[in-house]
């Protein structure tokens, strides 16, 4: 009941950015359950390369607030909304719009030599998912959108 009252406090721009982080959360979970893992990574971006580490202080902002929202409502989720569905579902909200990212899948072995994966989302210079621990693992993929944006000065 808690949390309702915050809710209903909120503005409307932060309800909206929140329920659809939720939805989308839920369309990301689904999707990773569902779909093989090789074709879901088609839609991550481009393979190995990297997004800018430069971008405007507003985009900055906005891919923060994108952060904020996915990793708040992740955790109020019914399913399992761990790092690939937090920085998927990040990187998607950023595409929209127009926010280039990149987002990176790592491993790190165990004490018992098992392997364990971890996903984070960058953003210009800034970690948005998954940072807390990504230093314990080595990237071994990444995935970066830079959205097109249409210059009429170029066309």
């Amino acid at each position: 009941m808690k949390h309702l009252k915050k809710f209903i406090k909120l503005s409307w721009k932060i309800k909206l950015l929140l329920l659809g982080s939720l939805c989308l959360l839920g369309i990301v979970r689904l999707a990773i359950l569902i779909i093989p893992f090789r074709y879901l990574t088609l839609f991550m971006g481009r393979k190995m390369v990297e997004s800018p580490n430069e971008i405007s202080s507003r985009q900055l902002l906005r891919a923060l607030k994108v952060g904020w929202s996915v990793n708040k409502v992740s955790n109020f989720t019914p399913w399992e909304s761990k790092c690939l569905v937090r920085a998927f579902t990040t990187q998607i909200i950023l595409r929209l719009l127009t926010i280039p990212s990149t987002l990176y899948l790592g491993i790190a072995k165990t004490n018992v030599d098992q392997l364990h994966a971890h996903a984070w989302l960058r953003c210009g210079n800034c970690m948005i998912t998954g940072a807390s621990e990504r230093e314990k693992f080595k990237s071994v993929a990444h995935f970066s959108v830079v959205p097109f944006l249409f210059d009429p000065k170029q066309h």
